[in-house]
């Protein structure tokens, strides 16, 4: 017997209490839209007005679906694994401080990332650094934030988790109120703890309209007292009552908190409230997880059922355990024996069939299904087959190369998130201006992105350079690689060449070696084309000694470069990109005229003539013949 065949009007019923929930939501969401009020008033209808309303309607329903998420993501391997991969390369360095700012100006408040005598916008000389001490009221909660000892590494950690599994972090910073006895005085306020607050536990305290900081009204001295419904006063201290952001759950009491005790986090789709778990869109694939996880189970440990069942069709079965046993004595006694088994084709006597009770996991394609999921799953965060240990990611190292970039710039958003949101509010709520907390980078930089970079910033460098800035080196304790420089001063125009006359490639002085003209010199030379052209060779300039070369000139094979350290010039020879010697330069006497390009001075020349002697062969113009 069925329920329905007992009480046939219960699915009507059913049917009658979904449409009426319906209903009512819809009578609250047109509610919350109008106003009493003769001013008019666009309406909030949305998608957050309708969750809103239907949260505040079931929200022991949300309590159940938040934990529901939370035994998916922490049971299911392939949900877990990868947010724990991007939790540990987010805080694989831990906290750090770094100074917001190199000196600020006390007149004008405008910080230099620079390391100046004078501000650059009032030319005050009034400078300051960072003030140290402003750090000590937060190291101490870096090691133990609350009553569990918790660090502020595993409070954020695990605000982590719930961002990623929920799109809703919650973090709580315990504040104890004091305040003078004048009423119209503010109210102070120190932090005794950093908590995590269980997203399941916490409610935005909205009122009919969705709206929040309109509900309920509390004492920052007194919150044991019963929060208003309406803006007033404390009954007990008559102070002007604030209003409330959230609600949390604990122990069966319900507690008001401030907007500026709570922080609210989310990542993957932030609202006005409450964020959408990823754990949703994957439901499906992280159940059928579970099944498989079960079966596989079942199939190894339990067992409880053999793999395969033979039936034979006969009217005689004693003879069957006869004719078994027969055979059974025969193949030891002859391992080649070979059973002639005779079956009825009228009645089917005899006949034997093999019923199989379980597939293997090679029929089923268990592991390719299974890794197909597992791929699904970990995409939803970003974390690719080479951050799971699949041997199959590792095909080749442009592949693995592209997969490491995906994960960096996923974990470089996460950090980010922490960078633009939490750090900034812990560091308000303690007062620090000066310091910034950070998370480091987790994976250095290729070896070649690293070069690479260097490369750009000395191009760089020396194309301000030659423009006519002042460059300094920020820290000469900075390795090559992590080399960066501070500008100052103003642009002059110059001549990258160095020098009057027409430019070439001066030589190393050594016998029989050619030497290579250059283009005419130039009145605002392409600074920016020539420094471009010189990145690939100036990091091994720098590495063998010459720590600040200026680049003047590249022959167009590469082979030759042209560089200026400390006023002294070198040719720098290279052999397909790779550096051979470094030796200084010498110059040949050199002049041009006419039409025809540069040559020694010291050969013996007509300056009217067509044709124009050198060292190794004669140069006849293109236009010889026509002047």
């Amino acid at each position: 017997m069925k329920l329905s065949e007992y009480a046939p009007e219960l699915t009507r019923i059913q049917d009658y209490e979904h449409r009426l929930g319906s209903l009512l939501s819809q009578i609250d969401v047109m509610k919350s839209a109008s106003t009493n009020s003769t001013t008019y008033q666009s309406p909030t209808l949305g998608l957050d007005t309708v969750v809103n309303t239907w949260l505040r309607h079931q929200m022991a329903y949300r309590q159940q679906m938040v934990m529901d998420l939370y035994t998916i993501a922490i049971t299911v391997e392939e949900i877990r694994a990868p947010i724990h991969h991007i939790t540990s390369e987010v805080f694989r360095k831990g906290i750090s401080w770094k100074p917001k700012f190199a000196v600020k100006c006390s007149e004008c408040a405008t910080e230099h990332q620079d390391i100046l005598k004078k501000c650059t916008v009032c030319q005050s000389v009034k400078l300051t650094s960072p003030n140290e001490s402003q750090k000590k009221n937060l190291d101490s909660f870096l090691t133990d934030s609350n009553i569990w000892d918790n660090s502020l590494e595993e409070i954020l950690r695990a605000l982590h988790f719930d961002i990623n599994v929920l799109d809703d972090g919650f973090l709580y910073l315990a504040k104890e109120y004091a305040g003078d006895t004048d009423l119209n005085a503010s109210v102070h306020s120190r932090i005794t703890e950093i908590r995590r607050l269980h997203p399941a536990l916490v409610e935005f305290d909205l009122d009919d309209k969705g709206l929040p900081k309109n509900k309920h009204f509390i004492c920052y001295l007194h919150r044991d007292v019963q929060p208003a419904s309406v803006p007033g006063f404390c009954e007990v201290c008559s102070r002007r009552l604030v209003p409330a952001m959230y609600k949390y759950y604990h122990r069966g009491l319900t507690m008001y908190l401030l907007d500026s005790e709570v922080l609210h986090v989310s990542k993957f789709s932030p609202t006005e409230t409450y964020g959408w778990s990823p754990v949703l869109t994957i439901f499906e694939k992280a159940l059928t997880i579970m099944g498989m996880d079960k079966n596989l189970y079942r199939y190894f440990y339990e067992r409880k059922m053999p793999s395969s069942m033979v039936m034979v069709f006969t009217d005689d079965p004693e003879s069957l355990r006869r004719e078994r046993a027969d055979m059974a004595a025969k193949l030891k006694l002859d391992p080649n024996y070979i059973p002639l088994v005779a079956v009825s084709a009228r009645q089917n006597r005899g006949r034997v069939d093999m019923i199989r009770l379980y597939h293997t996991l090679q029929e089923m394609d268990y592991i390719p299904v299974r890794q197909e999921i597992r791929e699904r799953i970990a995409a939803m965060w970003g974390v690719t087959p080479a951050w799971q240990g699949a041997p199959e990611a590792f095909g080749g190292l442009s592949t693995q190369t592209q997969q490491l970039v995906v994960m960096s710039r996923v974990v470089e958003g996460d950090q980010r998130l922490f960078h633009q949101k939490v750090f900034p509010y812990i560091l308000d709520a303690f007062g620090i201006t000066d310091w910034l907390l950070e998370l480091p980078q987790p994976e250095e930089k290729a070896e070649a992105t690293r070069i690479s970079m260097a490369q750009q910033k000395i191009s760089a460098a020396n194309m301000l350079f030659q423009m006519g800035f002042d460059i300094k080196v920020k820290s000469q304790k900075a390795g090559v690689a992590d080399i960066d420089f501070m500008v100052s001063g103003e642009a002059k125009r110059q001549d990258m060449f160095g020098g009057g006359g027409f430019g070439g490639m001066p030589q190393t002085g050594r016998e029989g070696e050619q030497e290579t003209q250059m283009p005419q010199q130039q009145e605002m030379p392409n600074n920016l084309g020539l420094m471009k052209k010189a990145e690939g060779v100036t990091f091994q300039i720098i590495a063998a000694g010459y720590d600040f070369p200026i680049i003047k000139q590249v022959s167009d094979d590469f082979s030759d470069v042209w560089f200026v350290h400390k006023d002294i010039d070198y040719v720098a020879k290279f052999d397909r990109g790779k550096l051979l010697t470094i030796e200084k330069a010498t110059f040949r006497n050199l002049h041009a005229h006419g039409g025809y390009p540069p040559h020694n001075v010291d050969m013996s020349h007509d300056t009217m003539a067509k044709h124009q002697p050198r060292e190794d062969a004669i140069f006849e113009p293109e236009d010889a013949d026509t002047e």
